[in-house]
């Protein structure tokens, strides 16, 4: 974890590097960060001691890195449902986020970045609606996974502000799941140390200081659509 960017390394002593040298790419795409993690995971102590795990991807951009982990780790994959709430004329920026179980969590700055009372109730509806939207088109037929009393890996394919993982962790505590995992190829080191306290381990490969943005890790960070997260969740129900 925390490895420093070369451009960082080698850029003159109090000047900070132009934010296209910010960091250098780790990983080709999605795959190869989820085949990365998956080496890690592999050899972790508290999964060694597990049975075969539920690994749950956050969608979409999770679901390709989750795929090789299950794969590598004989788990389960199957999707845990949470979006981040956006910040008021500020899409890209969370001041939150809702799980598919009816969680969720806000920022302390919210309120600050004009998320009132009545916007979040409007905002919240919204994701929720957009949630159970996925679910259906994600697994027809069936519901969310049950997880209490089982092994949980959670994964995505970045953490920024650490909103999402958050709902995410939060909801899996509550229904039971233990022991806890999560897991990203990249993210801030903030956030992370966030997220240590709702986890019994958090697993992050690269935290790059200063952080700038999840895609900068990654060569390819094309958008995951939804025809690729059913695809991919078909080919991992039809593993032997």
């Amino acid at each position: 974890m925390g490895n420093v960017p070369a451009a960082l390394a080698n850029s003159p002593a109090g000047l900070p590097p132009p934010l296209a040298m910010a960091a250098v790419a780790s990983f080709l795409d999605r795959a190869a960060a989820g085949n990365a993690l998956a080496e890690v995971l592999a050899g972790h102590e508290l999964l060694a001691r597990c049975a075969p795990p539920l690994v749950l991807a956050i969608p979409r951009g999770g679901v390709p890195v989750a795929m090789p982990i299950a794969r590598q780790l004989n788990g389960t994959l199957d999707v845990l449902l949470a979006h981040k709430l956006r910040a008021p004329h500020q899409a890209e920026l969370a001041v939150g986020a809702v799980d598919e179980f009816g969680g969720i969590f806000l920022a302390d700055h919210a309120l600050s970045l004009g998320a009132t009372g009545t916007y979040l109730s409007h905002e919240s509806a919204r994701q929720r609606a957009l949630i159970q939207q996925r679910r259906q088109a994600y697994t027809p037929g069936r519901g969310a996974p049950h997880v209490a009393g089982r092994p949980v890996v959670l994964v995505d394919d970045g953490i920024a502000t650490g909103a999402t993982m958050t709902a995410a962790l939060r909801a899996m505590r509550r229904l039971g799941a233990t022991p806890l995992v999560a897991c990203a190829p990249v993210g801030a080191r903030e956030a992370i140390a966030r997220l240590a306290t709702l986890a019994d381990a958090v697993v992050c490969l690269e935290t790059p200081q200063p952080f700038y943005a999840v895609s900068i890790a990654y060569s390819d960070f094309a958008q995951t659509d939804d025809a690729t997260v059913i695809a991919l969740l078909a080919m991992a129900a039809d593993r032997p």
